[in-house]
Parts: structure tokens; sequence; C-alpha cells
């Protein structure tokens, strides 16, 4: 690879670089950038995703076709966003200093007098939105009669939203001899018509690790239950050490009640939507960078342009319509090196799409089960700890407030202090878990699961488990929280509290045959678990050999409508699609399967 000083930066911009620690180039900024500083004079169409660092690959070369002894607008660059307009105008400020070169942003929201009066005193490079873009130029306070390049960054957004029009205005109005630099994550039908109809030898170039930006990111999606969409999201936050990151919401209306429900819980929490006015905006935008609140909840549309690389998680509240979409979200995180968690939370009815997006982005996207509140206690446990350590070394800060604080204290028993504390603390750090215990008792998703190698191929039905689990188990109806009996294996759902003694009764009493196979299907966020016996043993279920076609990696399916889809249980673990690791134990993403005879972990 290339560095930026191979180039023949004018030495201002290659100062700037320097200065911001920019050594190596991205793949499409070693691909573009030589290329239009030898000659701006070309139509381009680069091809990149969101964080491949496309702004300065069209920024760097639009600097050097500028003559900063004209003072006219050279160089206009329409974004669909007002986010982005600011984060492509900050980049290209920071970079050109140095180089004389007067850059403006306009969009709507701002003082248009004002506005006017910058492009008057001789900005050279405007950058803006196409609705404002527009607005100028039929105010006739922007002229383009001496525009050299034309730069559409994220065409594909814009004809999504449906500014075809303005950018066609803008096109019409642009002299002939201007060029267009086109970049767009796709090549959409509305982006091959724009091409063919306004420019003329264009040069293409894509980037080939267009997926790399998400190459940190974790993926896993999570079968929510019913009208429980909420509840799940708060689990996974919960659950994260530490939360930053964005949730994605199809609509306005969903942002504005997604927001309110977490700050009900006592989260930090703040909305992006394009209701807000733009003041509004800035300010959020301000503090999610800064960490005044560590979680935003906003629309596709809304989210655009926010660049901040430390988030850990993005969480698809609603599935995105497509993979273009998908790949634009989970792409704010998991950057700069650092890994991310991206996680969609789906009904069972949208799996199909979740595969669909597996196809068409050529990556498995993993399931995965709604954190315990188990977990969440444990992660909270440790941040009580550290309250209180740092209670007591900020002890003498405030000679007065404690003196008095200590009066209180001292005129009420030890017992009563104890209690107080306690209530101090379920406040502080334990609002709502109790409340959301009832996620667990109703939809049955946290539950420890068990999987018995036998199914509908080997003639047994759910009446059958359910009275083997009343009779030789020793399970009450209400204990039993689901059964799902599928073509070569059989899922049950049942209490931790319950779970070693009914290992031990299936053990001693196998159900069907002497040879079956039964483990413990678990996931990521549940602390690994052992029951006592002897090692070395290593048959499934009290027996040696047993039909071991489950964990091959076939998927099992079958002809029996609902009942032969894909080995998952509902909840949230899985033996779908398991491939035998290098330990001999069988996993698939996050979930791994244990077998038990005489108690010992199957090694």
């Amino acid at each position: 690879m290339n560095t930026f000083k191979s180039f023949s930066l004018l030495p201002a911009i290659q100062e700037s670089l320097d200065a911001l620690g920019f050594t190596k180039p991205t793949e499409i900024q070693e691909k573009i950038i030589p290329t239009l500083i030898e000659d701006h004079k070309k139509d381009v169409h680069a091809q990149a995703q969101t964080g491949t660092g496309k702004t300065l690959a069209f920024g760097i070369p639009l600097l050097h076709a500028v003559d900063p002894s004209i003072k006219k607008v050279q160089g206009l660059v329409l974004a669909p966003t007002r986010e982005l307009v600011c984060q492509i105008y900050e980049a290209l400020k920071v970079v050109s200093r140095g180089t004389e070169i007067h850059i403006e942003p306009v969009y709507g929201g701002m003082d248009i007098v004002r506005q006017i009066k910058n492009i008057k005193r001789g900005a050279q490079i405007i950058i803006g939105t196409p609705g404002r873009i527009n607005d100028h130029i039929r105010r006739k306070s922007l002229k383009l009669g001496d525009l050299k390049v034309f730069v559409l960054d994220e065409a594909d957004i814009m004809l999504d939203m449906g500014f075809r029009e303005e950018i066609d205005e803008v096109l019409t109005i642009a002299p002939k001899g201007s060029n267009i630099w086109l970049f767009s994550a796709t090549v959409m039908a509305g982006i091959k018509k724009l091409i063919k109809s306004h420019m003329h030898d264009v040069v293409s170039v894509k980037s080939e690790k267009a997926g790399a930006s998400n190459a940190q990111v974790k993926q896993y999606y999570c079968l929510v239950p019913g009208r429980k969409r909420i509840e799940t999201l708060t689990r996974f936050i919960e659950a994260a050490a530490n939360f930053n990151g964005i949730v994605f919401c199809r609509t306005k209306a969903l942002v504005s009640e997604v927001t309110e429900e977490l700050a009900s819980k006592g989260m930090k929490v703040n909305c992006l939507h394009g209701d807000m006015k733009q003041t509004l905006r800035n300010h959020v935008i301000k503090g999610f960078k800064n960490k005044d609140f560590t979680i935003m909840v906003a629309t596709d549309v809304a989210a655009r342009g926010i660049d901040v690389s430390d988030l850990t998680h993005v969480i698809n509240f609603n599935i995105p319509d497509d993979s273009e979409s998908y790949t634009h979200r989970i792409g704010r995180t998991g950057r700069a090196g650092k890994e991310g968690t991206a996680i969609l939370l789906i009904t069972k009815g949208e799996l199909a799409k979740v595969k669909r997006l597996e196809r068409e982005l050529k990556g498995k996207i993993v399931e995965i089960a709604i954190p315990p509140v188990e977990a969440i206690i444990n992660l909270k446990m440790t941040a009580v700890s550290d309250f209180i350590e740092q209670a007591k070394l900020g002890e003498k800060k405030h000679a007065a407030v404690e003196k008095a604080i200590t009066g209180i204290v001292e005129s009420f028993s030890q017992e009563e202090v104890q209690k107080a504390l306690k209530v101090a603390l379920r406040e502080k750090f334990f609002q709502g878990v109790d409340e959301r215990k009832k996620l667990v008792a109703e939809s049955g998703v946290v539950p420890q699961e068990i999987c018995m190698e036998l199914g509908f191929d080997n003639g047994l039905e759910e009446e059958q488990v359910y009275e083997y689990l009343h009779s030789v188990c020793k399970l009450q109806p209400q204990e039993i929280r689901k059964v799902r009996v599928l073509n070569k294996k059989t899922f049950i759902s049942i209490s931790e509290a319950r779970l070693k003694e009914v290992l031990e009764h299936m053990k001693a009493s196998p159900l069907g045959k002497k040879t079956l196979k039964v483990y413990l299907v678990e996931d990521d966020y549940r602390p690994e678990k052992r029951f006592g016996g002897r090692g070395g043993d290593r048959r499934g279920g009290g027996g040696r050999g047993g039909d071991r076609r489950g964990g091959s990696g076939r998927r099992d399916s079958g002809s029996r409508g609902d009942r032969s889809g894909s080995d998952r249980s509902s909840g949230g673990g899985s033996s779908r699609g398991y491939s035998r690791s290098d330990s001999g134990e069988r996993e698939r993403g996050g979930k791994k399967r244990q077998s038990y005879n005489s108690g010992s972990k199957r090694k």
C-alpha cells in the first residue's frame, strides 16, 4: 500500500494529514486520489460503503482542483442530510488549513441571509443538501458558472429520499465543462440511469473491501417474544458492561416511544429524527459525542452523518428493508480496529429476512438468547462495589455536609441505616429489574433448555414428552415452559432450579431408547454449568453410539408443516448447524452443546 506522501499532494494538505496522523490511505482513497489529482477532469463513479474513507477520497482531489486565487464557486458537494453536510465540512476544513480555500456548508435550519453573505464573500467549495442548494440557485445567491467539479455523496440515499428532481436541476444548471464525481454504496437502477443521462467516459472504481467496515462487527439476531421488544432491548443494553450505541427504529413515532420507555427505566438516552429543529439536532449529536448520554435512538435518515468512532453496539429495533440499510446501520460500530456488536430484534415470521440478509451479504448472523436477569444483576453488582469504594474515598471532601449527614445517620439504628442503604442502591442501580423478571415468566425465553436427539422420525409425539416429563422426571405442568418436537430433536425448556434433577432422571430412565443422547443447550449470556459426577464416560445419555446426525452440520427439515422447520428452540438455544471444533465441542456461533451421561461435561 502507498502512503499519502507518495501522492504528490500540496504541501499544506500533506502537512494537515501529518498533523492528523494520517499516513496510509484506505483502499478507496488509494484508488481515486492519485488519479484525480493528476487530472480532475474526469467523470467518476466510486462504489464504497460507509466508513471506508470516501470523504477524503473526493475531498483531497477537490481541494487540488480549486484555484485559491479565483473567489468563485468551483466545487459543489451534495449530501443527503444536514449531519453529513456538517461532517464533510468539518473534515475538509481541517485538511484544507493553509490552502486559503474558502469552504461553506449550506443546509436548512441555518439563517439563509447569513449563508448568502458567506457565499458572496468568495466561497470556493459549497457543501449542502439538495433542497437548500436549489433554494440558493433560485435566489441567484449561488452561481455555478465557474463550477469545475460536482460531487454527489451517498447518491443512492439521495435518490431513495426523493431528491432526483433537485439533483437534475443542479445538473441542468452546471456548466458542460464541469465534471461529476458520484459516490454510492450500491448501484441501484436510479444510479445507472443518472450515470447514463449525465456522465461521460465514466471511470468506475469499487472498494473491493466494501464490507471491511463490518469485519470487526459480531452480528446476531434475537427472536423476541410477542410484545416484549422494549423489554428485550432493555436486557441487551443492561447486559453490556459499557453500552455506547445506536438503536435504529423504522419510524419517528417509534423513536419517540422507545426513547420515552428507556428514559423511564433510568437510562441515559436521547433521540434523533427528522421532525427536530436543526439547533436541537446539533445539540443532541454533540451530547452523544461527548457521552452526555450513551444511547441514541434514531431513524436511518436522521443518523446519517453521525460519526462516533467508539460505538460498542448497534441494535436494530426493527429489521431493515434491505441489505444496504442494514450494512449502513451496523457500519456505525466496529470501527478503528475495535470490535462492535450488532443485534437484530425479530419475530419468528422475520427469520426468512435474516436468511436473505445472510445470502446477500455472504456472511453469518448468529442467533443469540435474551440476557437473563441474573447476568444483569451480576454486572450491576460490580457497579455497586465501585460506587461504595468511591464513596469511601470521598468522605472528607465536604466537611459541613458530611457533618450534617453523620448526625442524621447516627440518629438511626444500624439496622435502619442498612435498610435505607439497600433501598438507595436498589433505586440507583436496579431500577425496574424486578419488573423485568416478568419477561422470564411470560415468554419462556431465558429458562435453560435440554435437547434430546429423538423426534418425529423416531415416532415421538409431544404428548409422549409431556407424559414422560410428568411421570419420570416428576415435573408439574407449570414447571414445563416449552416442548418443541422436531424431526430428529426435541427441545424442552424448564426452570434452572429443576435442571440437575431432571437431567438425572433422564439419564436413569431414557425416553424411547437406551442410546438416547441428552445435552444442555447453552448461550453466550449464561455462565457455563457443570453437574458433578465422574468424568471419562462420554456416552450420550446411557449408551454408546446412537444417531449422531443431529450434530453433523446438517439442518433437520422435513414435510410436517411448521414442525419440520429448523432445529431451534423457543428459548434462543439451538443445535441447528453445529460443526465440530478441534476441542471436540460442537458449536454454532455463541451456542454450545454439552452432552450428559453421568453428569460429566462432554469434552
